[in-house]
């Protein structure tokens, strides 16, 4: 059986699927001409692996209960669901959202001691069906792309995925994200693909969440910001400029990410389907919209580049 119908049985992402193959967690045979082969008993294991990632078990936690599938695991684990604990907050929209998790996380606990009681894999893929329109997009989208892949596809947007999918329409844009995403190749020049390897190494280390308060205190009040930076801004912009800086690495990947971005339907199909799903990132991004406007405006040199998205 290969991938794409894998994935379908499944209900697994094409990088699901390869990042639990880096990870050893299934290994099937590659033909001749290149095609991965999935035994059914491979497929069978994937399932497994599909329910496991849902309950929110690890990557190691999985390999532990495929590696020995004992209920007496099962059931250790389900007891340190049960001690886990969320807090509240003041904020009722912040104390509905603790309520959703906390709720979400129970069911989980349930599911898990039923699953260690019964081992029916199919009934609890079933079950989780259900439950996972009670999670946010943030965690769905984390566990249809686990790993490195899932992590920077998540990175810029967390913020504004926090809401759960309540509208036929959220569900037919989270799944618009789900096949652009799983479908998107990047493809990185040889010669660049050491600064990549760098670039990605570093990833974990990065405070996107401070990145992203500061870009919207930025596009708050875009005025101020370019009253305030004048002359960093204006240094940027004649460094950028130089032929130095084009011959940089960084200054190649940013050409190739904004190629990327037209090509691949990212700014056609990616964008409105977020501005579907989520109505804090729709008001994040008409506000963008505006203070590029503003920013364009005061810098018309600088028409054919843009705030990042």
């Amino acid at each position: 059986m290969l991938i794409n119908e894998v994935c379908q049985i499944c209900s697994l992402t094409k990088k699901a699927v390869e990042y639990y193959i880096q990870q050893g967690l299934v290994v099937p045979e590659v033909q001749g001409n290149g095609y991965r082969e999935f035994s059914d008993m491979q497929v069978a294991r994937l399932k497994k692996i599909s329910v496991l990632r849902n309950l929110g078990l690890s990557v190691s936690d999985i390999q532990a209960v495929l590696s020995d599938q004992k209920n007496a695991y099962l059931e250790q684990r389900s007891e340190e669901y049960a001690r886990e604990s969320v807090g509240n907050s003041a904020l009722y929209a912040i104390l509905e959202q603790k309520h959703m998790e906390i709720t979400v996380m129970q069911e989980k606990q349930r599911l898990l001691a039923e699953l260690a009681r019964n081992q029916n894999w199919d009934e609890v893929q079933d079950k989780l069906g259900n439950l996972q329109k009670k999670q946010t997009v943030l965690e769905r989208l984390r566990n249809a792309f686990p790993g490195c892949y899932g992590d920077f596809a998540c990175a810029h947007f967390a913020p504004y995925l926090s809401e759960s999918i309540h509208t036929q329409e959220q569900q037919e844009a989270y799944d618009t994200i789900i096949a652009f995403l799983d479908n998107a190749h990047l493809v990185i020049p040889d010669d660049l693909q050491e600064y990549y390897n760098a670039v990605q190494a570093e990833f974990a280390e990065f405070d996107f969440e401070r990145m992203s308060a500061g870009v919207c205190s930025a596009v708050s009040d875009i005025e101020n910001f370019m009253d305030k930076n004048r002359e960093a801004i204006a240094h940027y912009m004649e460094c950028t400029q130089t032929e130095g800086y084009k011959a940089t690495p960084m200054y190649r990947m940013a050409e190739i990410l904004r190629q990327f971005n037209r090509e691949s339907g990212y700014d056609d199909i990616f964008i409105p389907a977020m501005c579907c799903l989520s109505n804090s990132y729709r008001a994040y991004w008409e506000a963008l919209q505006s203070a590029n406007e503003k920013l364009l405006e005061r810098y018309p040199d600088w028409a054919a580049r843009t705030i990042s998205k």
